[in-house]
């Protein structure tokens, strides 16, 4: 019978050999998430990345004893077993686009398994970190296209999660589990870890707090001077104007600017006359987004509707976008919003 080190050795040295394979997986599944998350649904988030796990690290993994007999390896078949050979992490701004992206996640990925660390450590009564991790499978349709074939049968991981809790949650591992912490001075760590901890969840809190006064003192009446767009007006213009639409990535409001260029439109005043008439409520209602569109969507869609294939002629070159927008034309002339 091969030992468990031999045993690891091997498995280690096959994985080792398909490292590359799951480079080029975590490098698909990265561009997906940011599809999804970004592209589709305009999700204002800080970063999504993915990588596969380094050989070195899959070695000690599958080094590890089983726990009812330390002779036996834990993982009897670690390429299949091992859950997290690709692995992403979404980092958000607010803990409200992290609500977002798992909805997205739940939609589009089949869930193998869902953990709310942050609901585990509430149910206990004290802080901590408070992450949403995945285990996943690509979902039936994906699982066909070829270019998928590399994570065909993988069950993969994603985390999810705030800047500031991805600040706390790898400094804590850094310490934790880096440094030998003496048990007489592991008290002192953990004090100071829970006291951080608490102080992650007033600041996750108070971000939220200051975006919603943002969104209240944009929503006032704004200066009767004409003012030029820029990144800066059309943010509150498009918050004013969607008050309760979730808020787009800073690099979404630069290329709907350049679309507004192009249809000659380069001050809020135009940009009113365009848009008056248009029932916003009306056009989202005739979509079939299957999240709330945040703010850049929901203006795509307003000159969508206000200038019909006129919009859509504006991108000759973007095959994929002028499916899109043709597949939302139609669903503004069934309803009725604009003539067919």
């Amino acid at each position: 019978m091969v030992g468990r080190v031999e045993w690891a050795r091997q498995a280690g040295a096959l994985y080792e050999r398909m490292h590359q394979q799951y480079v080029g997986g975590a490098r698909k599944l990265e561009a997906l998430i940011d599809e999804l998350i970004g592209d589709e649904e305009g999700i204002n988030y800080l970063s999504a990345t993915a990588r596969a796990k380094d050989p070195e690290s899959f070695l000690d993994k599958a080094s590890k004893p089983h726990p009812d007999d330390p002779a036996r390896p834990k993982y009897d078949d670690p390429l299949n077993q091992i859950t997290d050979l690709v692995a992403a992490r979404v980092i958000t701004f607010l803990a409200e686009a992290v609500d977002r992206v798992c909805e997205v996640i739940e939609a589009e990925f089949e869930i193998v398994e869902h953990t709310d660390m942050g609901a585990h450590t509430r149910a206990q009564g004290v802080f901590g970190y408070a992450s949403k991790h995945y285990l996943v499978r690509l979902n039936a349709t994906r699982r066909e296209l070829p270019e998928y074939a590399v994570l065909k049968n993988l069950v993969m991981e994603i985390q999810v999660r705030t800047a500031v809790q991805h600040a706390w949650a790898e400094f804590e591992h850094d310490i934790r589990y880096k440094l030998d912490i003496p048990p007489d001075r592991k008290p002192e760590f953990d004090r100071r870890f829970l006291l951080a901890a608490a102080l992650m969840e007033l600041v996750d809190n108070e971000f939220t707090e200051i975006d919603r006064l943002y969104r209240e003192l944009a929503a006032a009446e704004p200066d009767k001077t004409p003012r030029d767009l820029t990144t800066a007006t059309l943010t509150t213009y498009l918050t004013r104007r969607y008050p309760d639409a979730p808020h787009a990535k800073t690099n979404h409001y630069t290329w709907i600017l350049g679309i507004l260029a192009r249809l000659g439109v380069t001050t809020e005043e135009q940009l009113t006359e365009l848009l008056t008439g248009i029932d916003s409520s009306a056009v989202q209602a005739a979509m079939t987004h299957r999240f709330p569109a945040g703010t850049v969507r929901r203006l795509d869609d307003d000159l969508l509707a206000a200038k019909g294939t006129a919009y859509v002629d504006l991108f000759p070159d973007e095959e994929r976008r002028q499916k899109i927008l043709r597949g939302r034309l139609k669903a503004l002339t069934r309803a009725g919003i604009i003539e067919s």
